[in-house]
């Protein structure tokens, strides 16, 4: 007998929870072929009950959207949402988050692995915040608590892995001094130990962290600077590391020896670290590089985009005009914001394929358009509490 038909067989005799548990066991690109298996398995992978078992993908994005309160003339800001998958069930109720009871501005700044880190302004004294960690998809949600050195944090980054652990972490990235930014040190707020950690500056002096989005990979926080480098540095603050960029990635990307921030941007997709960068004297082209070798120094130059081949015009800004907002983490897919047109777009690098997913998208006029990929985490086994 033909060894296809013999594993069609064996297959056949299969109850749905024994196809249900070796579906959770297999990555996320394995699930989407198998959707195509048969309309039977399609039903199991997307059913209601069977989905807080198996691997997520890429769902959507969250932002902050604003309206008009005309009452008191006033903009309210809110968190909502654009979904890239087109089906008709989203993996939460409400985008806009209205379990978060008692704030009456929900921000949305981070999201890591399924859990959203927001800025949440009070109902009352409304002149009062917190930065809350919720998951959309459970309703569940944390105040995160003030830390002892919160004075001189520039910035937030936030981590979730639930491969490596349940627990989250939040990081403040301290400044040693307002008028050059320098970083000064970390502070670290661990959910398993429900406490901040105070870390020194371990990765040198005069460093100056780039407005852009962290990346947590590998159990690691990566972060962009304007010293030709990237900074890393673990949950526990005991590894830190400088990952230098090559040259040919840096000599038509800085100016006055800084980086700019509207010209680069890091993700990881498929186990890679991925580093885009756009040729300041040549605006139409997004040059892509990769980390092959993590434990390397090694980029490799893996596609060079130009904007004639995403909007069909050249010498359109990056930030200014467009942004690149994600790195789809299965597949080689970028997405990209076109700023003046309000669309959402992706594109295929190995394709080099365009398309638009969204026409009616917020329009945002901020350097950094906060566009938070969203892939859901539906299990309950995130230590969040109220």
């Amino acid at each position: 007998m033909d060894p296809s038909k013999k594993s069609a067989c064996a297959a056949a005799y299969l109850t749905d929870d024994i196809i249900v548990e070796i579906l959770s066991r297999l990555p996320v690109k394995s699930i989407c072929r198998f959707k195509c298996v048969s309309w039977h398995w399609y039903g199991l992978i997307t059913h209601s009950e069977h989905r807080t078992k198996i691997p997520q993908t890429l769902s959507g994005f969250f932002y902050p959207g604003y309206r008009l309160n005309r009452e008191e003339n006033d903009i309210v800001i809110f968190s909502d949402f654009v979904d890239i998958t087109g089906r008709e069930e989203l993996p939460f109720s409400d985008p806009s988050l209205p379990f978060l009871s008692g704030y009456r501005l929900i921000i949305p700044k981070i999201c890591c692995n399924g859990l959203l880190f927001c800025l949440c302004w009070k109902v009352s004294p409304r002149d009062e915040a917190n930065y809350v960690v919720c998951n959309p998809a459970t309703e569940k949600w944390f105040v995160l608590p003030e830390s002892d050195y919160d004075s001189g944090a520039c910035a937030y980054r936030f981590s979730f892995d639930p491969a490596v652990s349940s627990h989250f972490h939040v990081f403040q990235i301290l400044e040693e001094d307002e008028d050059y930014g320098f970083i000064a040190g970390v502070n670290i707020y661990s959910s398993e130990t429900g406490a901040w950690s105070h870390k020194g500056n371990g990765w040198g002096n005069e460093l100056q962290l780039v407005d852009s989005r962290g990346v947590f990979f590998k159990g690691i926080l990566h972060l962009m600077t304007n010293c030709f480098k990237i900074l890393a540095v673990d949950t526990q603050g005991k590894i830190w590391r400088s990952i230098p960029l090559l040259e040919t990635m840096c000599a038509e990307n800085f100016g006055r020896n800084l980086l700019s921030s509207n010209l680069t941007f890091i993700g990881q997709s498929r186990g890679q670290l991925y580093y885009i960068n756009m040729r300041e004297r040549d605006l139409s082209v997004l040059s892509v590089w990769i980390l092959e070798d993590y434990g390397s120094d090694e980029w490799i130059f893996k596609y060079n985009i130009s904007t004639s081949q995403l909007f069909g015009e050249k010498g359109l800004g990056f930030e200014q005009d467009y942004a690149l907002i994600a790195i789809h983490p299965e597949c080689s897919l970028i997405y990209f914001v076109w700023k003046c047109e309000g669309i959402l777009m992706s594109y295929d690098m190995e394709r080099g394929k365009v398309c638009v997913i969204c026409n009616a998208i917020e329009r945002l006029y901020d350097p950094f358009l906060p566009y938070l990929p969203y892939v859901p985490f539906l299990s309950g086994s995130a230590r969040l509490e109220a």
